[in-house]
């Protein structure tokens, strides 16, 4: 009887996957190609930024990475990690995430930034998803010529809406090389939660895409719309903790921090099941509001399965180039 019920379960699955794909394959096709032509300009600049920590970034030789030369920001307590296509390694405390890394290099290399910078986590190889993204973001720019933000989220209203009251009271890691390395870090509470209050305390006006997994590229011109005091100001702020609920703030907030994003391209990536999942668990927030709290000590387990699953619908139903 259990196994019956099993293999039902399992051609219930499979059926529900194709409707999904053929779904997704008309929905795509028509109505998210890149509503811009080829770039014809001149060659812009490209410097790509890793945030690293004890990953050992073997995946910079493999293709199309090998491409492309890397600025590794060494956040761990070895260089035991893959140099060929680094030109630079600067160490730097542990803290404040990739979210802190990213806003290092800004804050320390504010006058004379690439046209493009692309942010990258050491971890990406580690996962389906973050290895898809990628390939995806460094694809569009090689074709391109041009930043791109690809985001995993779209709000109908704004983030801050969708988002408000959401707080994080734990969180391990997805990255199992770095996580069995910070086993005994404590977690560190934002000073100012949840997230809505903390975004008031900080901008004045309504953004409406996330990118998740620290993946994304910016127009220089677009982190010029804020004095290098403003970056500062940030990175301060996460500075103090190796694991923090803040860093997921930031992780929501990118497109407010250098805020218009008028000059990087927005890249619709998500679909039907990602839109669907994503507003169930913003309106689950605001229903439960300040009783409401997340615990993200599980992510490693059920956080890679979704995204894979995800981005592999993704890679064979959407059409961007």
């Amino acid at each position: 009887m259990k196994i019956t019920r099993y293999f039902n379960l399992f051609y219930f699955i499979i059926i529900l996957i194709v409707i999904i794909f053929i779904i997704n394959y008309f929905y795509s096709k028509n109505e998210n190609a890149i509503p811009f032509p080829e770039k014809k300009e001149f060659k812009k600049s490209i410097e790509v930024i890793i945030s690293r920590y004890n990953e050992d970034l073997k995946w910079t030789l493999e293709s199309p990475f090998n491409k492309y030369k890397y600025i590794v920001y060494n956040k761990g307590d070895n260089e035991d990690f893959e140099k060929t296509n680094v030109i630079s390694s600067i160490n730097i405390k542990n803290q404040g995430k990739c979210d802190h890394t990213y806003l290092y290099h800004v804050v320390h290399n504010y006058d004379y930034l690439a046209d493009i910078i692309i942010f990258l986590p050491g971890c990406l190889n580690e996962n389906y998803y973050k290895v898809s993204k990628t390939i995806l973001l460094l694809e569009l720019i090689d074709k391109y010529n041009e930043a791109f933000f690809i985001y995993d989220y779209k709000s109908d209203t704004s983030i801050l809406s969708d988002y408000y009251y959401l707080k994080i009271d734990d969180y391990t890691s997805i990255s199992k090389v770095n996580a069995d390395k910070n086993s005994e870090v404590i977690f560190r509470k934002s000073k100012i939660r949840p997230f809505g209050k903390w975004y008031n305390s900080n901008f004045d006006y309504n953004i409406n895409y996330v990118s998740f997994f620290g993946i994304f590229s910016l127009n220089r011109k677009d982190i010029y719309n804020h004095k290098k005091q403003i970056y500062f100001k940030y990175m301060k702020s996460l500075e103090g903790a190796i694991n923090d609920e803040l860093s997921h703030y930031f992780e929501r907030s990118w497109e407010a921090i250098v805020y218009p994003m008028n000059y990087t391209y927005k890249l619709n990536y998500t679909n039907k099941i990602t839109t669907f999942i994503q507003k169930y668990f913003a309106n689950y927030i605001k229903e439960k509001k300040k009783n409401y709290t997340l615990d993200c000590s599980a992510m490693p387990r059920i956080g890679p399965p979704y995204w894979n699953f995800i981005y592999f619908v993704n890679k064979y139903t959407y059409h961007y180039l």
